[in-house]
């Protein structure tokens, strides 16, 4: 009898390691902007109208911001962003990622078939300050920098750490969020078309059903030791 309960013990133990790790990926979702007919609250450098002349720094070239049912649509040139205030502040407590995902409308690529080195990037804030995010899946490691092809739909995910070191976001109190855009190796000489369909935030969860399987097996297992116990 002592050996069934030493072998059922660590089975429960390993399936339980197993249930664990898929369960985490049951998520709640949190939208931060599905982009549906979306209008940023202010435009910067060359995303702003006045901001892309000469004049004023710009390359010349006059962005066209458009909204639509599903997406937002940025065409433009260089470098730009904008910022967008929430009417009320939003919640999400025990959220661990942050998750962005975008359409490169452009053809972009190497000669070789590589790809260009591109930055669409996503800043967060909370009631206190501004988050610079990094996004985990980025393959030059610096804000959301990367080797991008275009025509594509990429999804960029990370943490809510800050990649200048300052104090991670508070995500019970999501106050604005910021999209940025440097074509970088893409070039300021060439317009971009970039549309956005959705950002949000993911806090894992342990489904229903694990919940109650862990707890049948542990009940299992109490079980077995009384039965061991009253048979010494």
């Amino acid at each position: 009898m002592k050996q069934d309960v030493k072998r059922f013990r660590s089975v429960l133990t390993a399936a339980s390691a197993l249930i664990i790790g898929t369960a985490a990926h049951a998520q709640v979702v949190t939208t931060l902007s599905d982009f549906h007919n979306f209008h940023l609250s202010a435009t910067y450098a060359n995303w702003d109208v006045d901001g892309s002349q000469p004049i004023n720094g710009g390359t010349g070239y006059s962005p066209t911001l458009t909204s639509g049912a599903t997406s937002f649509e940025v065409n433009a040139q260089s470098y730009g962003s904008g910022a967008y205030n929430f009417s009320a502040p939003i919640s999400a407590p025990g959220a661990t990622q942050w998750q962005l995902t975008f359409t490169i409308n452009t053809a972009m690529q190497h000669g070789d078939g590589s790809g260009l080195w591109f930055g669409p990037n996503v800043d967060i804030s909370d009631g206190t300050h501004m988050v610079h995010l990094l996004a985990d899946n980025a393959g030059g490691g610096y804000l959301s920098y990367g080797p991008y092809f275009g025509p594509a739909t990429y999804t960029l995910h990370g943490s809510f750490n800050d990649q200048f070191g300052g104090a991670p976001l508070d995500t019970s109190t999501i106050t604005a969020f910021n999209l940025e855009l440097d074509p970088a190796e893409y070039g300021s000489g060439a317009p971009y078309d970039i549309t956005y369909s959705s950002l949000v935030l993911l806090t894992p969860v342990p489904e229903p059903s694990t919940i109650a399987l862990l707890g049948l097996g542990a009940g299992c297992l109490a079980r077995m030791a009384r039965r061991r116990g009253k048979s010494c």
